[in-house]
């Protein structure tokens, strides 16, 4: 692939880690924006990779943001998909991207295929498809990066969940991933030729949760598990009644938001989607090899450990 100029915009964060050092490890030049006076751990050692790091104190000020920008080939908003960044942030990112002269514009995704679901399918999604709407009418290149779903949230385990917990439809497949593998694979289809103006979907793994499930008994025969349902009904009540509380263990979703994601991931089965305009990992990528749900369930500290 030929060398480029990528801008990040959240490195430190889940996604962002290991994404960042994928484009770093693949000899692209990485400057990481972030409002940090003092450089945490992960931020020293990207340095110490080659990445330089930019501090912008007000990342709601466009000039600023293109002043950075100058130079950069593409950039890629690697934070949480929540309302204040998709409706307040986002847009003056495209627009500093815009004077800049950058050529591709990574919105945040990494999860549902926004692309294929409906307004009023979940206010995340909602949000995110105005946004799309702002972003594909600018003229600037863009990729829609969808990940699925990470293993630590989606394969049963005693971390996230006091039980082992169940949504919605248990036979939809789930397109399920190690964030090592989501973070390189992003990198790659980020600074690829072939997505500009594509969706690209990580597909190389798909479990139903009946076969997680099994997966679970046939590894821990002799452990007695309890486990919690919550049917497509109270998903798709939830989606209507919750409120703007952040109740979750995980997250920073309001519940609102929250079951808005789960409809779509558990009830109507948009975790992933093929759409013409949606590219798949496993036909770009066909030499990757990617770490395996099977082998993640058993291992008892994913499984178990707080």
């Amino acid at each position: 692939m030929k060398k480029q100029h990528v801008a990040v915009i959240g490195a430190a964060g889940q996604v962002g880690t290991p994404l960042t050092r994928g484009l770093l490890s693949l000899g692209h030049d990485v400057t990481i924006i972030t409002r940090k006076m003092q450089k945490d751990t992960e931020l020293k050692a990207f340095e110490e990779l080659g990445a330089s790091v930019s501090f912008c104190a007000d990342m709601h000020d466009a000039d600023i943001m293109a002043d950075i920008l100058q130079g950069v080939d593409t950039l890629v908003a690697s934070v949480p998909g929540s309302k204040s960044i998709i409706e307040q942030s986002e847009p003056v990112w495209l627009e500093a991207a815009l004077k800049a002269g950058v050529r591709r514009f990574v919105p945040t995704e990494f999860g549902c295929h926004t692309q294929a679901l409906e307004m009023g399918d979940g206010e995340v999604f909602d949000n995110k498809k105005r946004f799309h709407d702002l972003l594909m009418s600018s003229g600037i290149g863009w990729t829609l990066f969808y990940n699925g779903g990470i293993f630590d949230y989606f394969l049963p385990n005693l971390r996230v969940f006091r039980k082992i917990t169940t949504f919605g439809e248990l036979e939809l497949p789930i397109y399920t991933h190690d964030i090592d593998d989501i973070g390189y694979l992003a990198a790659l289809a980020v600074t690829d030729e072939r997505t500009l103006n594509k969706c690209v979907q990580v597909d190389f793994n798909a479990l139903s949760q009946h076969d997680m499930l099994a997966l679970l008994k046939q590894y821990w025969p002799d452990y007695s598990f309890e486990y919690e349902h919550f049917s497509s009904e109270y998903i798709t009540t939830m989606k209507e009644s919750a409120g703007d509380e952040v109740t979750a263990k995980k997250g920073a979703e309001t519940d609102k938001e929250r079951w808005g994601i789960n409809y779509a991931i558990y009830v109507i089965g948009k975790l992933a989607a093929f759409n013409e305009q949606t590219l798949r990992t496993s036909e770009l990528y066909p030499d990757y090899v990617c770490k395996q749900p099977e082998e993640v369930l058993k291992d008892a500290k994913f499984v178990f450990e707080e």
